[in-house]
């Protein structure tokens, strides 16, 4: 029975991947649709901005072929296989989704969807690209953190001909440095003269103490290293659960789970039946010794 159970899953399984890999096929009168809104650099960049915000999540950089491992795997946006569609079948997909691609149609406005075709489009082959990636610029971050105010402060410098000036008007992202990884805590942009000033959310959870290990960051754009600004005292003691109290047995303890103390009594139980039987077994069999002499 348990056998025919595992065919039975393992079938439902291969099916279901099966339907995946199949080919998305696009109703005939959506295929050849055209879009409505010019192709040009302002709704190229439109489309880059929330592709960023709504796609790149799960189908990862462009050209970097770095989507999340799913199944089946979601296209790069710069690969042949997304570019085989016709701005009408990328549309379409765009909007009913399918599978663990969601739909974007009660999400995303119209025009903002035809905004992500185009900059989609703007990796075509076949088409004259209007968003060019520009060189990374050279840049510095300088930060630090005022406790008492529970703000970041930062200035921002970048190169330009060889001289470092102030960065203005553009966008720094704070996180909280975590052991699998950033946590992204907000972002704050510079004034004019390069300076900024993020102010700490107070529901910021730190370690047992309140400390934080904060990072200060730009954009893909530029070339910086980041600031790491380590134990800023800027956030709630994290409160720890101690399950074993000092000098307290742990099955007396209050923090202990019902079922964690049921399982080891029946272990100890169960361990201690095993050794009752061995010993009666082997008085069993000594008497029986005596008897047959």
């Amino acid at each position: 029975m348990n056998n025919k159970i595992s065919y039975i899953i393992i079938a439902i399984l291969f099916l279901s991947v099966q339907s995946f890999a199949q080919e998305w096929l696009v109703p005939g009168d959506q295929r050849n649709i055209k879009n409505p809104l010019e192709y040009n650099l302002d709704n190229v960049q439109k489309g880059k901005d929330l592709y960023l915000k709504n796609c790149k999540s799960c189908h990862g950089d462009p050209g970097k072929n770095n989507a999340l491992p799913l199944v089946p795997p979601p296209v790069d946006i710069t690969s042949e296989k997304m570019q085989k569609n016709t701005v009408g079948e990328l549309f379409y997909k765009i909007t009913n989704g399918r599978g663990g691609m969601p739909q974007f149609k009660t999400n995303i406005s119209e025009d903002d969807r035809w905004r992500i075709v185009n900059y989609i489009m703007n990796f075509n082959p076949n088409r004259e690209p209007v968003l060019v990636a520009a060189p990374k610029v050279k840049a510095k971050i300088m930060a630090s953190v005022n406790e008492k105010e529970r703000k970041v402060e930062v200035f921002a410098e970048h190169e330009v001909k060889g001289k470092y000036s102030s960065l203005g008007n553009e966008q720094i992202t704070i996180s909280a440095k975590k052991y699998f990884g950033n946590i992204k805590i907000g972002e704050v942009t510079t004034d004019n003269n390069g300076r900024a000033e993020f102010n700490i959310p107070e529901s910021l959870i730190g370690d047992e103490e309140g400390n934080v290990n904060m990072v200060v960051s730009l954009g893909e754009d530029y070339i910086a290293e980041a600031v790491l600004l380590e134990e800023a005292k800027v956030g709630q003691n994290k409160k720890v659960q101690k399950l074993i109290k000092p000098g307290i047995l742990w099955s007396t303890n209050e923090n202990i789970q019902i079922w964690l103390l049921l399982s080891y009594i029946g272990a100890v139980g169960a361990a201690w039946a095993a050794i009752a039987y061995v010993v009666f077994q082997l008085i069993k069999v000594k008497r029986l010794g005596k008897t047959e002499h």
